[in-house]
């Protein structure tokens, strides 16, 4: 397991000119990269690997000197990024996917990477034969210090401040620095021993909307901030005073890093809600079972009315945090398939004749009038249908299978409820 740890860095201006310089050279390369595998393709029809485009930059470091003021690792990274890319284009162009997304012409990159290497290290044992133990060890990037400010230790640059505002887990393997419009920071990746899994003991299913950001199957609601929509007065300011200046002046790129900041914190206010959020439906709740939608976010924006409070609520980055943070504390996260979890009766399990729209909030049925609110029967309905899951290994069921009360009452069970938690317990596929 990999955990990403991200903290703030405060280079000199003589290290930030530096990295600056380094950005637009990995730019360079990266396009370079691009051109070679283009050409060697339409010209010979082959395909250029990453080991053939790291014997080129072998060769290039001991011709000009602009490549050897780089570090290599860094120069390595961005080849694998390009290598990467294309690995992603070949393999959609097999699938036959619609969006084919070949890497495109970079205009500027705002990060740079590098791995960190191993060395051997000699361990000797408070022993009587005083024994010594060979390892290999990956190097410590941080440097601590007696101050507020530690140090990262950056190739051919020398030491930057970096605020430690929690400690490092796991073995450092991976630091990118990043520049956003408030400053420089650190993304410094860790790999962790996995999280065994805990049995499953309580479960919770969640059903996400634009009125509130989601309902769960008890009952409860949590609003949507709307941070998009706060912001949108603020934004149109900052669109107005970057219109009336000159485009490449110095206070025209004064507009540009307000707008840029303004959009930063309004990603970072989405952010945290959705980690909170998530948090609190795993631990404050105490449930180590969540169960959401299988949702196409990305079809669902292209709906003209619904695009910006869909982007604003990001469901996406709500749900590969929620998977994420299962996968880190060792919980459980599923998704079902959302078919007709609004428009089906969470009591008798009868689908509404009549389809209901957007508008109607409250779900009547009329078999056998049962009437609640419309996210709360969906958040029901999502539970039930994961609670049968079992019944061919799949996420996905149909509703009426799982209000069999003829079965409840031969296993014992009082109600068909206590049925559908006890298989959601003992299924094999969690």
């Amino acid at each position: 397991m990999k955990l990403t740890f991200k903290y703030p860095v405060y280079p000199t201006k003589t290290q930030e000119t530096t990295l600056f310089e380094w950005l637009d050279h990995l730019c360079e390369l990266q396009n370079a990269a691009r051109h070679d595998r283009k050409v060697a393709w339409e010209t010979e029809g082959e395909r250029v690997s990453c080991n053939d485009q790291q014997k080129k930059l072998k060769v290039a470091r001991e011709k000009y000197a602009d490549f050897r003021q780089v570090p290599q690792d860094m120069q390595i990274c961005t080849l694998e990024r390009t290598d990467k890319a294309f690995d992603g284009f070949y393999r959609r162009c097999e699938k036959g996917a619609a969006k084919k997304g070949y890497p495109r012409h970079r205009k500027r990159i705002k990060s740079v990477t590098w791995k960190l290497r191993k060395y051997t290290k000699v361990v000797r044992k408070k022993t009587q034969d005083a024994e010594q133990q060979t390892l290999r060890v990956r190097q410590n990037p941080i440097r601590a210090t007696a101050w507020k400010h530690d140090r990262l230790k950056v190739p051919k640059l020398g030491e930057i401040k970096i605020y430690m505002h929690r400690p490092l887990e796991g073995d450092p393997k991976a630091v990118t620095l990043v520049k956003k419009a408030s400053g420089w920071y650190a993304h410094i990746t860790c790999e962790l021993p996995d999280t065994p899994k805990v049995g499953p003991t309580d479960a919770i299913a969640v059903d996400v909307g634009t009125t509130h950001y989601l309902t769960t199957s008890e009952g409860e609601k949590e609003e949507n901030p709307r941070w998009y929509r706060q912001a949108e007065g603020l934004l149109h300011k900052h669109n107005q005073t970057l219109a009336r200046r000159k485009k490449g002046s110095k206070r025209w790129y004064k507009a540009v890093d307000a707008t840029a900041l303004h959009h930063e914190r309004t990603a970072n206010k989405r952010k945290d809600f959705i980690g909170k959020l998530v948090y609190k439906l795993f631990h404050h709740c105490e449930k180590n079972v969540l169960i959401a939608e299988d949702l196409s976010v990305s079809n669902m924006v292209q709906n003209k009315h619904l695009s910006k409070s869909i982007s604003d609520a990001s469901w996406g980055i709500f749900f590969t945090w929620c998977a994420d943070i299962a996968e880190r504390d060792g919980l459980h996260f599923h998704q079902v398939d959302p078919k007709n979890t609004s428009q089906t009766c969470a009591a008798c399990g009868k689908k509404s004749p009549k389809k209901l729209s957007l508008a109607i909030r409250t779900f009547d049925c009329s078999f056998c009038g049962m009437s609640l609110d419309r996210d709360h029967n969906a958040a029901i309905n999502i539970l039930l249908r994961a609670a049968c899951a079992h019944r061919g290994e799949r996420w996905v069921a149909n509703l009426d299978e799982t209000r069999n009360k003829n079965e409840a009452r031969d296993t014992g069970l009082e109600t068909p409820e206590q049925l559908f938690f006890s298989d959601l317990f003992t299924s094999p596929s969690l």
